[in-house]
């Protein structure tokens, strides 16, 4: 078999047993998050909660994975939402290389069900599958766990874990694999409910696939004319020597003089890396000095990353002052925003020095992250910071109404007062002990909300502070700031935040506004990208834009392939006019499988996915009307710059109306009930979903 290995992995943490079933039937659904939203809507009954022994976790991957392309070492975990309202299904998408480990082992995906009687770990050698115990293991952060279950199973083995705030079944925990790359979505909390401490992972077998010469050829195209850097910035941030055009603002941050500066046997320049350069390919993102700043320099072992991607987009640091100081430990990697985002706001009111003047931000910040990852709590893209803050800001009025006196005085506000960033590590294991009144900020901010309502009322879920994409409680994720309308709808197909890259990984390429335009307007029609904080009404084309940005965030997931780095929308290259390649996906599918996948095809297989989700969410909501009780977006998009109208130039608000308007047109796009938001049973039957319409009709949860 080509791409797939037809076989998945179930393991029944209730009866301790473990088989192997065919994947085959699923092969419609792409892979991935494709087949474990199916497989997710196939054995859990609606209305099943999350911590529920009922409730099960499927992680899967697809048929690129294991077979060479850039970036396609992705995992997609499908399972109930723990922290936004209905606790509808849900992704996380994990990076590393739990994926290609799980396809050398021979499985398209694992289901784990059930619920142990004790700590466990699932122990997988290619056919060998073992439950073990994890008694030893748990109340172990999650660096540590990974470091005992290598010493047992050998080194290579992947390791997937929660730390303190799973076990402690927090809302906003999350696994980790190898230490460093996460899944988030709560997942932590349901491994920590079936009291499962890790899932570990080695593969020895290969994944086949049709056209070998092919692939290579992929390959090289892709990594010579078509990839750029992290969210594909196809323009580096200073100016160099093959380059047009330069903006400060993407990731392509190598350049002359920028060094890993704590690389092994001395600093190594970055330099230039032009387009179609392949050994120089990952000195291209210095992310570590795109999320810490120049401090960050003199600390940046190398970028690390995924199996199969050349980006690098793992900032790997080793700050030994820090733990000679405060016991944290000295190296860690990670991406993204949770690098930082806890020395942001007023959590600490100033930053002590550690080991130079004007260090203290940079070791607050990195302090914060490594010991939040090792606990395995997550930051839901800056909410669970959000939230904090909103609760000490004007001298923790908000906190002192709902701690007990006695856990108040029990925090170290004199640290903080000090500006000891010790006291983030003491605030973040407060938070993911479970106990008392402080852990129940990380409950995520629906269920804050709920729990506090008298004393937040509205303003809380709708506000700038949270930049929620709604009151359901996902964070906006690229929303209104990112192509207007287009971006702000991308966020509305989920249960959390958006988790889709597509469209900012276009507006953020670094290209001038109007050579973007040229080539978008070219696919999706006239008014599909507006200018930055110039925006106009909503039109066909945007909604057509959208309706892309979901689809290809549907391919990559279900591939899989990473949304931070695809689509090749644009390319560095000058010599294509900077145009990229949307056939790139399918023409990897043919060579792949041997099928003869096309671009329209594999477009159609991924609405098939999102036509699924959509009506699972409608089961979990309960009702049709989609319009007024999911796609609800929050207040603070509407009302932000208040002496500025929606449309006028230097604001990215949008206009009530106009968002209606938006949904329509973006619910004619997917073929569901204009009025409502809802799957039509035509539009179902059309994508070999009879089965899912005859059970929401059913339900009475079919639009008249």
């Amino acid at each position: 078999m080509n791409g797939w290995t037809g076989k998945m992995l179930r393991v029944n943490l209730t009866t301790g047993a473990s088989s192997v079933e065919s994947s085959e039937k699923y092969f419609e659904y792409i892979g991935g998050k494709g087949m474990a939203n199916r497989i997710l809507y196939d054995e859990v009954p609606a209305g099943t909660k999350p911590l529920d022994e009922a409730s099960k976790v499927i992680f899967a991957a697809g048929p690129n994975c294991g077979g060479s392309a850039p970036c396609s070492s992705r995992t997609t975990m499908s399972f109930l939402s723990t922290f936004t309202k209905y606790n509808a299904i849900c992704d996380a998408h994990m990076g590393g290389d739990t994926a290609i480990m799980m396809k050398y082992a021979g499985y398209d995906a694992i289901i784990i069900e059930g619920k142990s009687a004790k700590p466990v770990y699932i122990a997988i050698k290619d056919d060998d599958v073992q439950i073990k115990d994890a008694a030893s293991l748990w109340g172990k952060m999650t660096m540590d766990t990974v470091a005992e279950i290598c010493k047992a199973e050998g080194a290579g083995t992947n390791v997937v874990t929660i730390g303190p705030a799973g076990e402690n079944l927090i809302p906003l925990a999350n696994v980790l694999n190898n230490g460093g790359h996460s899944g988030g979505g709560g997942i932590g909390a349901i491994f920590g409910s079936k009291n499962l401490k890790a899932l570990a992972i080695y593969g020895t077998k290969a994944v086949y696939v049709a056209d070998s010469a092919k692939v290579l050829e992929l390959n090289k195209y892709v990594l010579e004319d078509l990839m750029g850097s992290n969210n594909n910035h196809v323009v580096p941030t200073v100016a160099q020597s093959w380059s047009e055009y330069e903006n400060a603002s993407t990731r392509w941050t190598g350049h002359p003089g920028l060094t890993w500066g704590a690389a092994e046997g001395g600093p190594i320049d970055t330099g230039e890396s032009p387009p179609g350069d392949i050994p120089k390919f990952g000195y291209r993102c210095q992310k570590a000095v795109f999320d810490w700043g120049e401090l960050a320099e003199k600390y940046t072992v190398k970028m690390t990353g995924c199996a199969t991607c050349p980006v690098r987009c793992y900032a790997s640091l080793r700050v030994p002052e820090l733990e000679a100081k405060t016991g944290v430990k000295a190296a860690h990697a990670n991406t993204c925003l949770a690098n930082g985002v806890y020395a942001r706001n007023n959590l600490l009111p100033t930053f002590q020095d550690v080991a130079e003047p004007g260090d203290g931000k940079f070791m607050a910040g990195y302090l914060a992250t490594t010991v939040a990852d090792d606990l395995g709590l997550w930051d839901n893209y800056g909410e669970l910071n959000a939230t904090l803050n909103y609760f000490v800001k004007d001298d923790c009025a908000l906190l002192k109404q709902i701690l007990p006196p006695a856990e108040f005085d029990s925090i170290p506000w004199d640290k903080r007062e000090a500006g000891d960033i010790t006291f983030l590590k003491d605030l973040l294991e407060a938070v993911a002990s479970g106990k008392g009144e402080l852990s129940h900020l990380a409950d995520g901010a629906y269920f804050v909300s709920e729990r506090y309502k008298n004393l937040l009322g509205d303003e809380f879920l709708h506000s700038s502070a949270l930049t929620l994409w709604g009151p359901l409680g996902g964070k906006r994720h690229h929303g209104n700031e990112c192509a207007a309308q287009v971006g702000l709808l991308t966020n509305i197909i989920y249960n959390r935040d958006g988790m889709c890259h597509t469209i900012v990984n276009i507006t953020g390429s670094g290209l001038p506004y109007d050579l973007q335009k040229s080539i978008i307007e070219e696919i999706f029609g006239a008014g599909a990208l507006d200018k930055p904080k110039a925006y106009t009404p909503m039109n066909e084309s945007k909604a057509k834009f959208a309706k892309f940005g979901v689809i290809r965030q549907v391919i990559h997931d279900s591939m899989t392939l990473c949304n931070w780095v695809w689509p090749m929308t644009f390319s560095p290259r000058k010599d294509r006019g900077y145009k990229g390649d949307l056939s790139v996906e399918a023409q990897y599918m043919a060579a792949i499988t041997g099928q003869a996948w096309t671009e329209e095809s594999l477009n159609e297989a991924a609405e098939r996915v999102i036509q699924l989700q959509r009506a699972m969410t409608v089961e979990a909501v309960g009702s049709t009307d989609m319009r007024n009780l999911h796609d609800v977006v929050s207040n603070f998009i509407f009302d932000i710059d208040p002496d500025k109208k929606a449309f006028e130039e230097g604001t990215v608000k949008l206009d009530r109306d106009d968002w209606q308007t938006a949904l329509t047109m973006f619910y004619k796009e997917f073929g569901w009930d204009e009025t409502t938001g809802a799957p039509t049973r035509a539009t179902l039957e059309k994508f070999g979903l009879k089965d899912v319409a005859d059970a929401l009709d059913a339900k009475g949860l079919l639009p008249a």
